[in-house]
């Protein structure tokens, strides 16, 4: 059997990489970071805890890439997002829609929005890492896109930075309620037709309360 080279082995490496990634990304949204293990990631992703430790050097070392990882391919979505042509107010419309339908199709990753902000001291110093700046960073191409859409008369006119925080926190709490009452109706037992039905009609006002913010006069 003759020798991998570099190129599958580089491939391998991105592959046991994502694996770890995404087993990471479940285990966190369960425990938060702090009961996070090791072990358990690895149980996870199918792979030899030694293994883990061959990519990561240690736990911090995966969240903090974890992180990097969901908050870059997040920005990076967004940016393209507010970058395509047409009516600014249905770009918000869509991006409400394809977020919080991400609830729906994967929750571990709106559970881990939820928790990171609560343990991104764990992976940086204050010097390291603002929160702050990495908000007004993420949030950039929307303000950019209410001022478009204020140009196009399609937005209502405001402090286009504080709409776009005001749009995104309305988001965010949205999916955080579509998220908890998804589980709230699991834990009474409710069929899964009945869960759907439920938050469909949730779904829609979480929509309709992040687009009330722009909405024109």
């Amino acid at each position: 059997m003759s020798p991998r080279t570099k190129e599958q082995n580089e491939e391998i490496r991105k592959q046991r990489t994502q694996e770890i990634l995404q087993a990471a990304i479940h285990v966190y949204a369960e425990k938060g970071y702090a009961a996070s293990e090791i072990g358990e990631i690895a149980e996870r992703a199918g792979l030899a805890r030694g293994l883990v430790y061959h990519y990561f050097k240690n736990k911090q070392t995966l969240f903090r890439e974890l992180f990097e990882y969901v908050m870059e391919k997040t920005q990076q979505f967004t940016k393209t997002h507010f970058e395509q042509e047409g009516s600014a107010f249905d770009l918000f419309h869509t991006y409400a829609r394809i977020v919080c339908r991400q609830v729906l199709e994967e929750p571990a990753v709106s559970r881990f929005f939820t928790r990171i902000s609560l343990d991104v001291h764990y992976l940086y110093t204050a010097e390291q890492f603002s929160p702050f700046k990495w908000v007004k960073t993420f949030l950039q191409p929307m303000t950019q896109a209410v001022e478009k859409g204020m140009e196009q008369k399609t937005i209502r006119t405001g402090e286009a930075s504080l709409m776009a925080m005001q749009f995104w926190g309305a988001v965010s709490q949205g999916m955080n309620y579509l998220d908890q009452t998804k589980q709230d109706l699991a834990d009474q037992g409710a069929t899964a037709q009945e869960i759907n039905e439920q938050l469909k009609e949730l779904f829609e006002q979480v929509i309709e309360s992040a687009l009330f913010v722009i909405r024109p006069e």
